[in-house]
């Protein structure tokens, strides 16, 4: 795997989200505030999907604990069960955005070595809990109420946005980093 089949579709899901924000800022505005929170989420859950992607296609050092059947699944977000004529059926595993995220860094920082903090606990976490429910409210919406993001929900989510940024640059930069670890196993 080279680091361009994980930078490349980051880059443009980065690219929608800076064109959502470019948008925002030149017109505050509902439909604005909503296509800002829908494409930052998106870019996020978009990421997290390359990191399981990246996960799936590496190959751990040599000593690193691998990864489990159950492990691997995840990753894959699948789930298995059989029908009732004994053939297995694969299902999709639908997770959720912050159980997903703190499984995928907790299995990038044991494969590759990494120190990503989340921070759960602490400000930044708990902001980033606020804009999946912000995100989880606007496209469930139960009453039209439900559609409106405030002054607060909006700078909460901008923050996010740096913070997983930040986070994910670190990751990426620690991967370049340790890639010295990483062989294929025939080079181990």
């Amino acid at each position: 795997m080279k680091l361009s089949d994980l930078i490349d579709p980051l880059m443009v899901l980065l690219s929608d989200a800076h064109a959502a924000e470019q948008l925002l800022d030149a017109a505050d505005g509902q439909f604005e505030r909503r296509a800002y929170i829908r494409s930052t989420m998106a870019t996020i859950e978009g990421a997290i999907w390359l990191l399981k992607q990246t996960c799936l296609k590496a190959h751990a050092p040599r000593g690193a604990k691998r990864m489990s059947i159950a492990e691997y699944a995840m990753l894959s977000d699948e789930t298995y069960d059989l029908k009732n004529n004994g053939d297995v059926r694969t299902s999709t595993k639908f997770l959720k955005l912050p159980d997903n995220l703190r499984f995928t860094v907790q299995i990038c920082n044991r494969l590759f070595g990494c120190e990503m903090d989340l921070q759960v606990g602490a400000a930044p976490w708990d902001r980033f809990l606020k804009a999946v429910a912000i995100r989880n409210r606007i496209m469930h919406p139960k009453v039209s109420a439900d559609f409106e993001i405030t002054d607060q929900e909006i700078d909460d989510c901008k923050n996010v946005v740096g913070w997983f940024n930040t986070m994910f640059h670190d990751f990426v930069m620690q991967l370049t980093k340790n890639a010295e670890n990483f062989k294929p196993p025939s080079e181990a």
